[in-house]
């Protein structure tokens, strides 16, 4: 059976797409900082175990494990907005792979520790996983379509974003100008034609 990713063109129908990713990244980098703090802040108050929260998944592990993963945490976001930024495509896949490792590894963690939590709590973590699970999996969503739009287009493209909007379709403007496609240029005198 044959099945495909989606391929999104805009980021929660409204935004261009690195605009969308960037501000994903944005947010993630954002989160993964004051979760940083809070961790830290924990250390030096209390000591022992503590539940980490990561991409909604919630399991029991030492307190210096939840500071190096949302340290790694932070540095791939660094490098997603870098490579978004720049445009840079290595940088895009390294986050998007690092991604789809660290989403599965907490999926994987949140089935093995469902089985040793009472249930009560898994009903509660229910919500907040399935939650930091699925806006994880739509960044994953977004920067698969990232890539593949960069890979298409190029560093040096331009869009027509109202075309895209209006039409549905993706018309680009690269021709030996780099800014308007010779065939959809209107001639100024009708007799041209």
């Amino acid at each position: 059976m044959y099945c495909d990713f989606p391929e999104l063109g805009r980021c929660c129908f409204c935004m261009p797409l690195r605009r969308g990713v960037l501000t994903f990244g944005y947010l993630n980098f954002f989160f993964s900082v004051f979760m940083l703090g809070v961790y830290s802040y924990y250390i030096n108050a209390a000591s022992g175990n503590l539940h980490l929260i990561y991409h909604g998944s919630l399991s029991m592990i030492p307190a210096e494990a939840c500071l190096f993963i949302y340290c790694l945490e932070i540095l791939f976001n660094l490098i997603l907005l870098y490579g978004t930024h720049l445009k840079k495509l290595l940088f895009v896949k390294i986050f998007y792979y690092f991604a789809i490792v660290s989403t599965v590894a907490s999926v994987l963690i949140q089935l093995l520790d469902a089985s040793e939590m009472w249930m009560r709590l898994v009903i509660e973590t229910v919500s907040l996983t399935f939650a930091g699970l699925c806006l994880q999996l739509y960044l994953i969503i977004l920067v698969r379509s990232l890539i593949k739009k960069m890979m298409v287009d190029g560093d040096h493209v331009f869009e027509n974003q109202l075309h895209q909007i209006v039409t549905g379709d993706r018309k680009f403007n690269n021709a030996s100008n780099g800014i308007y496609d010779a065939n959809t240029v209107v001639p100024n005198n009708p007799t041209d034609v």
